[in-house]
């Protein structure tokens, strides 16, 4: 119930609070860019921490039940991903722009989204096999650029050593020795196979929103 969601007190905090729904309350939000002004929106925030966005740039505009991350790449921000949370504002009882992550509105927000610290290492390494020699081969997941040719590398059914960017790789190379393909991220002596030190299960390093595949869309989704 939207009583047990927001106190009067909170809600008394914003200007442009338009419905309490039996599950969600909404309220008037926006997004600027400079090159592009205001755009401007209706945000439904629900219990379970969803949140929904559907768009008033202009009367009838067909964009409904966005993400905050899709309303502000509507609205024109390229870097939505990482900074909707203060891209996204409302308006508060003096009529003042404030930026969502400032408000009581995310408070039942769970965010899956996350950003490695400087130096962190969160993917381990990762290898695929020849489908011609059947030799594997090392994949670096330390920047995005190359967790994007590990990515397709996977997607790739027919990949083989030629097919390695960057780097001039036949199958005449030899392999890596099985004692250096030790985890980095791991502190195990031995190739490891996968476990919670090791395994990122979605950031913004190894998800991309230009891929159409299961685990891209499903993780934009999801955040």
């Amino acid at each position: 119930m939207v009583a047990d969601m927001f106190t009067e007190k909170e809600l008394e905090n914003f200007m442009g609070v338009l419905k309490r729904g039996s599950d969600y309350v909404e309220i008037e939000c926006g997004c600027t860019v400079t090159k592009f002004g205001d755009t401007n929106g209706k945000l439904r925030i629900f219990p379970d921490g969803r949140l929904e966005i559907d768009c008033q740039c202009y009367r009838g505009c067909p964009q409904v039940k966005l993400s905050p991350i899709e309303f502000a790449k509507h609205a024109g921000r390229k870097t939505a991903i990482q900074n909707w949370k203060s891209q996204i504002w409302v308006n508060n009882k003096e009529g003042r722009r404030e930026k969502l992550w400032k408000t009581c509105l995310l408070k039942y927000h769970t965010d899956t989204f996350r950003r490695p610290l400087r130096g962190q290492i969160i993917h381990r390494d990762e290898f695929i096999c020849c489908t011609n020699c059947n030799k594997e081969r090392r994949f670096l997941l330390r920047t995005k650029e190359e967790c994007r040719i590990y990515h397709d590398a996977v997607a790739n059914k027919d990949w083989k050593c030629s097919d390695m960017p960057h780097k001039r790789m036949s199958c005449n190379d030899a392999e890596e020795r099985e004692s250096r393909k030790a985890c980095r991220a791991c502190p195990r002596t031995a190739k490891c196979n996968g476990c919670v030190r090791c395994v990122c299960f979605g950031c913004s390093m190894c998800k991309f929103e230009d891929c159409n595949c299961r685990a891209c869309v499903d993780f934009l989704k999801n955040i």
